[in-house]
């Protein structure tokens, strides 16, 4: 039991400092504040394991229209009326990347042994960190290749909202 906990704490540990370095990457960024009229995108990740190497990220968004910048409109705000930026794939607190569309592979080549980091932000096509009440729109997947359940923690700064069928 005390080895448990004593793994318990280390992974914490961990995840605390993976954490704090995703963001400090992140906030290397400008910021911008969503405007109180402008519907908040919202964010949520799910990873699989791939068959061939690594893993691939689902990046599921709503109240946001995820584009390459030569499909944006001139606005910030897109014709659906939402925001409309790229986002920035993070993998162990560097960038590695720019992601125009939901799915993004992450080879095992960026990845170490044991646990790993995968934070994806949503930003302008300025390179702004899209921010409501000064939290920057982003999703956070810890994961570890070793294990049979592969996502350890998943967390989301905006949470999509999943509607319940009623009887």
């Amino acid at each position: 039991m005390k080895l448990r906990q004593y793994y318990g704490c280390i992974i914490l540990m961990l995840v605390s400092v993976w954490a704090t370095a995703a963001n400090v990457e992140i906030h290397q960024h400008k910021s911008r504040e969503i405007g109180p009229d402008t519907p908040i995108p919202k964010i949520e990740l799910t990873v699989f394991r791939d068959i061939m190497d690594g893993v691939n990220v689902h990046v599921d968004v709503a109240n946001y229209v995820l584009n390459a910048p030569d499909l944006a409109t001139k606005s910030l705000i897109s014709e659906e009326g939402f925001l409309q930026g790229h986002a920035h794939v993070f993998v162990n607190g560097s960038k590695r990347q720019r992601l125009y569309g939901k799915d993004v592979h992450i080879p095992k080549s960026w990845l170490k042994d044991g646990v790993n980091q995968v934070a994806i932000s949503l930003n302008s096509h300025q390179h702004e960190n899209w921010v409501s009440n000064e939290h920057n729109i982003v999703g956070s997947i810890f994961l570890d290749l070793s294990k049979e359940q592969l996502v350890l923690h998943n967390f989301t700064s905006q949470p999509i909202e999943k509607s319940h069928a009623h009887h």
